[in-house]
């Protein structure tokens, strides 16, 4: 193994992104937060909510500066990472939506987003001939970041909820500062950013039709992955799955190790086809199946985790598949512009299946159907995305 590339790349990928991966570890904490604060459950979680969003934003709009300085944007983005958790832990304090809100919607959400994409292109960098791997790998840690933080809060919890946001603060700051100082992308990458220029601009993707069908893809799977988790558990214990309350448990946990596995397996996959955006197809197959089959209540438990791992590999492929159509200069730009789509779906995918379910009363076979058309709609989309990617 390449030393540098594990100084370099490796160690500070897996630092960072095992960080701000505390993100999706929230709701573990929001029935805590919501006693102690004194607000609805659902109020608090709408932290969360706004926290995805900002996250998109934060990767969509700061991929200027993760291309211009890499050391830089790690530490503007582990500055509002940290900033934010230290306005949560006041924001319980004082029992204040408003300042949980900032500081984990705004802040920590923001913070998430520009730390996500600064390791991945730096990735791809050291490791070229498996781009797709490589950049998988900080994404994968991403995702042991929610397991990490919730070993952590079992911790920390002992010194009060009111607290738990300070001691988060001051463990992530020492992963974030090592990971800030050792993240660096190969020389041939400094050489190339200052011998030449860049005639990207945002508003150049919105004419570009590999782009927009690159968006509505993330935009599709990751509504559907949002609509399906987090009602899982309790469409696994209705009367009629028939699910005992440990194998329901085991599903839980096994979600989430298919959620990082699939973004290995399908990365891998891709890094061996010829033409590597088939795997897309093969990520909307499996989940349209998935969610067929699922129909039958007591398949429920696989569509579970068969979408799940389906979900973590859109994430995992999608650089790849963008450098090999943009090219790498540009690419931090241009997978953080394709992230926004992660933000904007943060707040209509969970939304969408409670209107379904409750508001318009379908319940949650309605939610099955209702994601059926929405998988299918994206499988439209790929074969759009693959005639646009074949004549460009």
């Amino acid at each position: 193994m390449n030393r540098k590339a594990l100084i370099h790349g490796i160690i500070p990928a897996f630092l960072l992104a095992i960080s701000v991966g505390q993100i999706y570890a929230f709701t573990n904490f929001a029935a805590d937060i919501s006693g102690y604060v004194g607000a609805s459950q659902t109020k608090v979680q709408f932290a969360f909510s706004l926290g995805i969003f900002f996250l998109g934003m934060g990767a969509a709009f700061f991929g200027k500066i993760v291309e211009k300085n890499i050391r830089l944007s790690t530490i503007i983005g582990g500055s509002l990472f940290l900033f934010g958790m230290v306005a949560c832990c006041f924001g319980i304090r004082l029992h204040s939506l408003g300042l949980l809100y900032i500081g984990y919607g705004l802040l920590v959400g923001l913070g998430t987003g520009i730390i996500y994409i600064s390791p991945v292109k730096t990735m791809m960098m050291w490791y070229p001939a498996h781009k797709a791997l490589a950049s998988a790998f900080p994404i994968i840690c991403f995702g042991l970041g929610s397991t990490l933080s919730t070993l952590l809060y079992t911790r920390f919890i002992r010194y009060g909820v009111e607290n738990i946001f300070l001691h988060f603060a001051w463990f992530y700051a020492i992963l974030m500062v090592i990971g800030a100082i050792l993240l660096k992308k190969p020389v041939t990458e400094k050489q190339s950013t200052a011998a030449g220029g860049s005639s990207f601009c945002y508003p150049s993707l919105l004419k570009n039709r590999f782009f927009i069908h690159s968006w509505l893809f993330m935009f599709l799977n990751i509504s559907s992955g949002l609509c399906l988790i987090p009602l899982a558990k309790q469409m696994m214990k209705q009367p009629e799955v028939g699910y005992s309350a440990a194998l329901v448990s085991f599903i839980v946990g096994a979600s989430g190790l298919l959620n990082g596995g699939g973004r290995f397996l399908f990365a891998w996959i891709s890094d061996n086809l010829k033409v590597r955006i088939n795997i897309i197809f093969w990520i909307i197959g499996f989940s349209l199946l998935a969610m067929t089959v699922s129909l039958c209540p007591v398949t429920i438990g696989g569509a579970l985790l068969v979408i799940n791992a389906c979900y973590g590999a859109g994430f995992s492929v999608i650089p790849a598949i963008l450098s090999d159509k943009f090219g790498m200069t540009d690419i931090s730009k241009i997978h953080g512009a394709v992230l926004s789509a992660w933000g904007v779906a943060g707040l209509v995918g969970n939304q969408l299946a409670i209107c379904v379910s409750e508001k318009l009363g379908f319940g949650n076979t309605g939610v099955v159907v209702m994601l059926i058309g929405l998988y299918a709609v994206s499988m439209i989309n790929f074969f759009f995305m693959k005639r646009v990617s074949s004549a460009l």
